[in-house]
């Protein structure tokens, strides 16, 4: 027997749980912390396609360039609300995990990637749609490619989550048999979505950036 911060006597067991508690705790700050410096590290990428993208309109008498059509800002603020929709549905997602409502989880989850596919159709429209031919059409592309892509790939892993969320659920229902490979997202076990609600926000992030110097930036 032993005795906690506030004198209260705990057994071995309660020591040893408080223990894997601390373990753990500790295993997911440095997850998160590891996170973001990979999120901050990788903004810089983007800040770079800016900076290329001020260097190019400041060669210019004005932006788009003289007989160049500028793009529109329709689809492309849909496009922002769909995105902006879906990361905070993707914290909302999260916090279904954490209070074991899976099939909320995936009701809601299923909802997130539909909002991003959203995004990206209307992000390649935006592509095949930019006047070609000048360097206001080539630095648009480069950008919104280079975007459309880490959404997709960040995406895809969302996908996965979906997947294993859906046999899990599949399995509690008795659909399936438990083969060993099912992956239960719970209040115990959720850093698998977090990371990804993270990722989605960084997505938002840096696409808000894109779209404030592409779309409404003008000289």
């Amino acid at each position: 027997m032993a005795k906690d911060y506030f004198g209260t006597t705990l057994s071995r067991e309660e020591i040893e749980a408080k223990k894997r508690e601390r373990e753990e705790q500790l295993k997911l700050n440095n997850r998160r912390l590891g996170l973001l410096v990979f999120q901050l590290s990788w903004m810089m990428a983007f800040i770079a396609l800016i900076i290329v993208n001020w260097q190019l309109r400041f060669s210019y008498p004005s932006w788009p360039p003289p007989n160049v059509k500028a793009m529109g800002v329709t689809l492309p603020t849909i496009a922002t609300l769909a995105l902006l929709a879906s990361a905070v549905l993707a914290r909302v997602a999260l916090r279904s995990v954490k209070g074991n409502q899976l099939m909320r989880f995936i009701t809601q989850w299923r909802t997130v990637l539909g909002l991003g596919g959203v995004f990206v159709v209307i992000m390649v429209i935006e592509w095949f749609s930019v006047q070609m031919g000048t360097q206001y059409g080539t630095v648009f592309r480069l950008m919104t490619a280079f975007h459309t892509l880490h959404a997709v790939a960040i995406g895809a892993y969302m996908f996965n989550i979906l997947r294993n969320a859906q046999h899990a659920q599949a399995v509690l229902q008795g659909q399936l048999t438990n083969d060993g490979r099912a992956v239960f997202y719970h209040a115990e076990n959720y850093w698998a979505v977090e990371a990804a609600s993270r990722l989605w926000d960084f997505v938002f992030i840096a696409w808000l950036l894109f779209y404030v110097v592409l779309y409404w930036w003008r000289s």
